[in-house]
C-alpha cells in the first residue's frame, strides 16, 4: 500500500487507484488490493487515509459495519 499510496501519485488513476464518482465530503480516491478497499483524500503532498474496510461480494464492511457509498 506504501508503493501504491505514497510514492507514486495518488491522484493519477490505474486500475486499482481512482477517483470516486460521486465524492463524499470525506472520500474523494478509493484504492482496492484484493478484497481490501482503502478511501482517502489528498491535501497539498499528503495522502490521508480515512476508512480502511473490505469488501464481501457486494457489500462493503467499514468496521465491521455494512456501507453504501
Amino acid at each position: 500500500m506504501q508503493a501504491a499510496l505514497g510514492e507514486d501519485d495518488a491522484t493519477v488513476p490505474n486500475k486499482n487507484r481512482f477517483r470516486l464518482r460521486r465524492p463524499s465530503g470525506q472520500f474523494e480516491f478509493e484504492f482496492r488490493d484484493r478484497n481490501l478497499r482503502v478511501f482517502y483524500r489528498v491535501e497539498e503532498d499528503q495522502v490521508l487515509v480515512d476508512a480502511i474496510g473490505r469488501k464481501r461480494g457486494n457489500q462493503l464492511l467499514l468496521g465491521g459495519r455494512k456501507v453504501t457509498l
